[in-house]
């Protein structure tokens, strides 16, 4: 368990805020900034003093919290405006910020301006320049102007002090040649501004929920540097062997960062957890030894990273790390881990089981043709960090291979979020083709082999050799759904193989039945030796021919025949005016021989 001091950043503002003392203005004869910077100091005061330098180096503020936009430059010392720069921050209600801006030309002036403060010094209070010119303060002390007057490389320092009971405290920065006076002071270009909201001395450093981040992070080996940072939490399961990772950030209602008190981590069912006040680097801060640990300084920006141990070694399992911040609980977390490879299982209903003689990754038609699952002895999928090789192969099979390159196409490896993963078989050219078997092997966190059962596939040569024409009905009703099967074979008698091209197809269907979704093509691709082409039936009963070729099997010419499209009583409108015909024919029979009949009485 590290016991470590936390860094008091807030607290200690806050403190040299409500004992602070005299201001000073300081010149030095080394310029701080570039020419028409405005230049604010962050370092704080130690003293209780805020002082205002030429220098940054020597510039010291009181109360300042955190600036909270990207505008201009921020660093831990100081934030350069320029350009228009509008920045915003926090600081306490007796904040006092000291300032400087620069002018070296000879032809005009800088100015500053106060809104919700006063400019004051530690001299007359009117003296707020280092170098010659003119330097003019109003009665009220919120505006400030210095006139070369012909001079160059002089500054503009001094401090901005809060006024009271104000709930914003604004300086703006301006620079040209329009400024001359006090009246004057705003007829230039605005170098930049700085916007402070005024915080409540007791809410400063105070835990919030709505502006920390508290998430589970990706998790990580430990030979791995820590991947992040996620301001969601993660929610897949972790792979066995990895450990779990949660990111603190805490911040204040102001969104300062929280960089005082003791933050502890606790987790149950024999996890150990250890704080670390970086994101963890290869083969650090892994010496997590105890189900709890507490940080108490160094947490850089208010940030923590707590890494979480797998409860059991090799075995399924999940644990609640309860996180605390100065006793108070702010945050609970449940990891869940997979445990290590108990089972393989390859899908047959979405895998490919005819396999072309001769295929490797390079055969597209026939790429990720196996899709496999890998759980451990509780049934969850686990995440593979290798693809599974081939085994026990028989048959037509010996010799074949799955591939081991990972990829988008050939063998994209399982992850538990997704819940399996395929692979290519890859077969050699050989007079090998039929029947055989295979297996999928992958090897556990102990060096044991899992094997998947035995599964039963085919080797196709690669040439169609015949094809046989089929539909599944011999009659369709108007707006019915038809099936047209081509089933390919090879020399052997063997089913074509999966993937394999229709190359050659020369297809034709009369108008009464119209292609529907995608229409077949010599581009289409057997699956299960087979490729099947849907037509919608038209209104119009009657019979339609059709004419199927493969010009590659050039053992056989095309199979031709006529498909029956026929009303819902199944019969045709033909068939039905000839009904009509016999029935009156039928009628003027009968009339005819009742003729006959009263004629002889």
């Amino acid at each position: 368990m590290s016991t470590k001091t936390m860094k008091q950043r807030i607290a200690l503002v806050a403190a040299s805020a409500l004992t602070a003392g005299f201001l000073s203005v300081v010149s030095a004869p080394v310029a701080n900034a570039a020419d028409g910077d405005a230049n604010i100091g962050l370092t704080a005061s130690t003293t209780g003093s805020a002082v205002a330098s030429i220098t940054n180096a020597n510039t010291r503020q009181v109360g300042f919290v955190t600036a909270t936009n990207t505008a201009g430059s921020v660093s831990a010392s100081e934030i350069v405006l320029n350009g228009g720069d509008a920045q915003t921050g926090i600081c306490l209600s007796t904040c006092s910020i000291p300032f400087e801006i620069e002018e070296s030309t000879d032809s005009g002036g800088v100015s500053v301006v106060v809104v919700g403060g006063v400019l004051s010094s530690v001299a007359d209070g009117i003296t707020l320049t280092n170098g010659a010119g003119t330097t003019l303060l109003s009665s009220d002390r919120k505006t400030a102007v210095l006139d070369l007057d012909g001079t160059t490389n002089s500054q503009l320092i001094g401090i901005a002090t809060a006024s009271s009971g104000v709930s914003t405290m604004q300086l703006q920065f301006y620079r040209g040649t329009g400024i001359t006076s006090l009246t004057t002071a705003t007829n230039a270009a605005l170098v930049g501004s700085l916007t402070l909201t005024i915080a409540s001395a007791s809410a400063s450093g105070a835990f919030s929920a709505a502006n920390s981040v508290i998430n589970t992070q990706i998790p990580y080996l430990k030979t791995e540097t820590a991947s992040g940072l996620l301001t969601y939490d993660n929610s897949s399961r972790i792979p066995n062997g990895s450990v779990g990772a949660i990111y603190v950030s805490l911040k204040d209602p102001y969104t300062a960062a929280i960089t005082t008190g003791t933050v502890t981590a606790a987790a149950t069912n024999g996890a150990f957890v250890n704080i670390v006040d970086t994101i963890p680097a290869a083969g650090h801060a892994y010496a997590a030894v105890s189900a709890f640990d507490s940080e108490t300084d160094g947490l850089a920006g208010g940030d923590a990273y707590i890494t979480v141990t797998q409860p059991v070694a090799n075995t399924a399992g999940s644990t609640t790390v309860t996180i605390t911040l100065d006793g108070a609980v702010i945050a609970t977390k449940t990891l869940n881990w997979n445990g290590d490879i108990a089972s393989i299982a390859i899908d047959a209903a979405n895998s490919n089981s005819i396999f072309k003689n001769g295929a490797d990754n390079d055969f597209v038609g026939g790429q990720t043709g196996i899709r496999y699952v890998v759980k451990d002895a509780a049934g969850n999928a686990v995440t593979l960090a290798s693809t599974p090789t081939l085994t026990g192969a028989t048959g037509a099979l010996v010799g074949a291979s799955v591939t081991a390159t990972v990829s988008t196409t050939t063998a994209v490896l399982q992850t538990s979020s997704v819940g399996y993963g395929t692979t290519t078989m890859n077969v050699p050219a050989s007079a090998l083709n039929g029947a055989g078997t295979y297996k999928l092997r992958v090897v556990n966190a102990l060096g044991a082999n899992v094997d998947s059962a035995e599964i039963k596939a085919t080797v196709s040569a690669a040439d169609l050799n015949s094809f046989v024409v089929s539909w599944d009905k011999a009659s369709y009703a108007p707006g019915d759904l038809g099936t047209l099967t081509i089933a390919g074979k090879d020399v052997y008698g063997n089913a074509i193989a999966d993937g394999v091209p229709l190359t050659g197809l020369s297809l034709s269907v009369a108008s009464g039945l119209t292609a529907v979704g995608t229409a077949c093509a010599a581009t289409s691709t057997f699956s299960g030796g087979t490729v099947t082409c849907k037509y919608s039936a038209g209104n119009d009963d009657g019979a339609y021919s059709y004419s199927v070729d493969v010009t590659t099997a050039t053992p056989q010419s095309a199979s031709v025949g006529a498909v029956k499209v026929a009303g819902a009583s199944g019969v045709t409108n033909e068939e039905v005016l000839k009904s009509i015909v016999a029935l009156i024919a039928s009628i003027n029979k009968q009339i005819q021989a009742l003729q006959k009949l009263i004629l002889k009485r």
